[in-house]
């Protein structure tokens, strides 16, 4: 499973490797850019797919440097639905979160905002 080294305003380091723009890490530690339909402050149900579809017990959400971005509510039920827990914090608690968790897990992570 990657390691998420640290967060700054507009970027996220994993495993040594500067990403300047939002990810989700899957539960097979694939690390995917994030594409927000509706916006990077907007994370909604579609965008939880890829990670849905492998199983995780615990999703990490970091909804920004200053948590500026909000999961729309029919998201937070369908995975909490499913007996998933769903922990939403701003992104630098949550990278500490992300990495912390040893149970099967995946991440979104907003960088800005």
């Amino acid at each position: 499973m990657p390691h998420i080294d640290k967060t700054e305003f507009g970027i996220i380091v994993v495993d040594g490797k500067t990403y300047e723009h939002d990810i989700k890490i899957l539960p097979d530690g694939k690390i995917l850019r994030r594409w927000g339909p509706r916006g990077s402050h907007e994370i909604c149900l579609e965008e939880f797919d890829e990670i849905l579809s492998q199983n995780p017990e615990v999703i990490v959400v970091g909804n920004g440097q200053s948590g500026v971005a909000r999961v729309e509510e029919k998201a937070v039920e369908e995975i909490e639905g499913k007996s998933i827990k769903l922990i939403i914090e701003e992104t630098p608690k949550a990278i500490k979160t992300f990495n912390e968790i040893k149970n099967k897990k995946a991440g979104l992570f907003h960088v800005t905002c």
